[in-house]
């Protein structure tokens, strides 16, 4: 076998060594040659392993030549030893893991590590197989290319931080951090990496000077403390140091007391005389302004999430549903139909049922709707979530949308309709989810700008404590905060959300505001990475949402009344036009100063409100990048 930087000479692991994965009978095969022993996965400290310790050594001649794989590097000239040494390999090291069925139909995988790549393994069962790749994933990143798992470990601190906001529901905030890592510098600074060739062109705003071009000259001030993001900073070629203009925090302005609630009375005045819904502009302000009775919102939230056209009939919307209920028998009976024999050749599958299988049984559990053993309920979510599956193929399931479809399962109580609705939703929010994860960090980029335009404060303490990159708001972001409301008030948040009036990404302004109004215990009791992780975990359920909400839109309005935005800020997030805001006029005018809210229609109208990809912040920065023939981050 030919010597290995990866492997480490194996020794006495102490007591405290964890074991997470083990199975007998793993056959290791080099040169027609194969050994049994025992396959495990453990982690000692911060270093995480798979091992592999031979029972005795045996010449197979019944199985597939080793060279017949053609992927191991090896010295032919070398007479193999007899048997095979214990085998360790650190798991960062791993960079892919190829899965095939082997002679005698059997599971086997091929390990290629940093250096090189390692003997076929063989398992005694499948199932082996996918309980290794689930108890990998515990410390990797896959991404899929047929039946090769490619681990991507550029997100590998992203990765950790997922499983320390707990997903999937089962740490306690002590467990967060006591778990927590603290190596999330090196995170930080892939991260800024990553983004540097967006965030170059932006380099020419500067915090408290209007510019209006990127690039543009602008005032040059030298500090050393704080710093502000990369992205606020301009940096000339010539000078060792940063320039910028240092600003105060942004005052605070009151909150923006909220509306009387959409009731089912003025519902029914939205209605002509075929049932379409008229005057959706205002309909939709409503909702923003004061939320929608909570009895309403079945009659409601099909037409906001897309379900039915704004536009559409009495008679319409009947024809509609029936077409959907038997569009969904169809997707439904296409996985209810493969068999176990397609099944055992079909890893993809198998995979995506296992993780939705997982995350259905503990979404919700201790409301009402879903608790106890064998709930139909829970066996109505995951019978939705692989529907999906087939009804989305490309994406899957991703853990985190059993989250958004528990709420509205919860509130139709139909598997049609929530179903139907949770389409619209994902239709929304699909991009949250891809595996690069390009939206959501492009999101945490533009939240790090709102919170150092805001409060440089605490954006400076952020960074000090290597927290800039917001990886801590990672949940917030993926799943709309329904991690982090109560009840109704889930839903509510949702309805403004879906509803909002103005060109931006509100989700944004929404998390802005929650750290500002958190601000000063994390700065006065000087919180660490963990400290805050621990901190923001446990804001869950604790948060006062019509304050949160009052504050959101007044924070708004404020940076929105600002002279001296951020071109970033400006363009990318406010999706302000080059017209200066001075020429507006000083008084706040919604009507006039956001034209770019969905016209008014005359009688009734033919779509609803898009939130899709055009309107996200993060593609409308690529799509400036790439006019400016500027590379997309990595």
């Amino acid at each position: 076998m030919t010597e290995n930087n990866d492997t480490e000479e194996l020794e006495e692991l102490p007591e405290v060594t964890k074991r997470f994965y083990e199975e007998y009978d793993v056959e290791l095969f080099y040169a027609d040659k194969g050994t049994s022993g025992t396959f495990a996965v453990l982690e000692r400290g911060e270093c995480a392993y798979i091992e592999w310790t031979p029972f005795d050594s045996y010449d197979v001649n019944n199985h597939m030549s080793f060279d017949e794989w053609g992927v191991i590097a090896h010295d032919s000239t070398k007479e193999p030893s007899v048997g095979m040494p214990p085998l360790r390999i650190p798991i960062s090291t791993i960079d892919s893991i190829k899965q095939e069925i082997g002679a005698r139909g059997r599971a086997c995988i091929i390990i290629s590590t940093s250096s090189q790549r390692l003997p076929v393994i063989y398992f005694p069962k499948l199932d082996s197989v996918y309980r290794l790749i689930q108890c990998l994933k515990r410390f990797l990143c896959f991404i899929r290319d047929r039946d090769t798992l490619v681990v991507d470990h550029s997100r590998a601190g992203l990765h950790k931080v997922m499983k320390e906001l707990e997903l999937d529901g089962t740490a306690t905030s002590n467990q967060v951090y006591k778990k927590i890592a603290v190596d999330f510098q090196d995170v930080y600074d892939t991260t800024l990496s990553g983004l540097s060739k967006v965030t170059n062109f932006l380099r020419g705003s500067v915090v408290g000077k209007p510019v209006s071009r990127p690039g543009a000259q602008t005032s040059k001030t030298a500090v050393t403390n704080p710093t502000p993001p990369e992205h606020l900073c301009h940096r000339p070629a010539e000078q060792d140091f940063e320039l910028y203009d240092l600003r105060k925090p942004l005052d605070r302005a009151a909150p923006v007391a909220r509306d009387e609630m959409f009731t089912r009375a003025l519902w029914e005045t939205h209605f002509d005389s075929e049932g379409r819904v008229c005057r959706v502009k205002e309909l939709q302000d409503r909702i923003f302004g004061g939320g929608c009775q909570a009895d309403l919102r079945q009659e409601v939230w099909p037409f906001l999430l897309n379900v039915y056209p704004w536009n559409s009939t009495l008679e319409e919307r009947a024809a509609i549903m029936e077409q959907k209920k038997k569009e969904y028998e169809v997707l439904r009976n296409q996985w209810k139909s493969i068999t176990p024999a397609q099944m055992k050749r079909f890893s993809l599958y198998r995979d995506r049922e296992a993780l939705v299988e997982k995350d259905v049984l503990r979404t919700d559990r201790v409301l009402e709707f879903y608790k106890g053993q064998d709930n139909p309920h829970v066996a109505d979510l995951y019978e939705m979530l692989m529907t999906y599956c087939q009804y989305n193929f490309d994406l899957g399931y991703v853990q985190g949308m059993s989250d958004l479809l528990s709420p509205l399962y919860l509130l139709f109580k139909d598997k049609l309709m929530a179903f139907w609705a949770f389409v619209g939703y994902m239709d929304m929010v699909e991009a949250h989810f891809f595996l690069d994860q390009q939206k959501i960090q492009g999101k945490l980029a533009d939240l790090s700008s709102l919170v150092y335009y805001c409060d440089s404060e605490l954006y400076n303490h952020l960074e000090k404590e290597d927290s800039s990159n917001f990886f801590f708001c990672f949940r917030w972001l993926l799943i709309n905060f329904k991690r982090e409301f109560r009840g109704d008030d889930v839903l509510e948040l949702w309805e403004v959300i879906w509803t909002c009036p103005y060109n931006t990404d509100y989700t944004l302004f929404i998390a802005t505001a929650i750290l500002l109004q958190e601000r000063t215990p994390i700065i006065e009791k000087k919180m660490c990475f963990a400290d805050i992780l621990r901190y923001i975990n446990d804001l869950s359920q604790h948060i006062d949402l019509h304050e949160v909400l009052g504050n959101t839109e007044s924070l708004f309005h404020n940076i929105r009344s600002q002279p001296d935005i951020p071109f970033n800020i400006r363009t990318n997030i406010l999706r302000i036009a080059e017209t200066p805001l001075s020429s507006l006029g000083s008084q706040h005018n919604p009507e006039r100063d956001f034209a770019e809210r969905t016209p008014e229609p005359a009688d009734h109208v033919t779509m609803s409100r898009d939130l899709d990809e055009s309107r996200d912040p993060a593609s409308l920065l690529v799509e400036n990048v790439s006019n400016m023939s500027l590379e997309p981050p990595q």
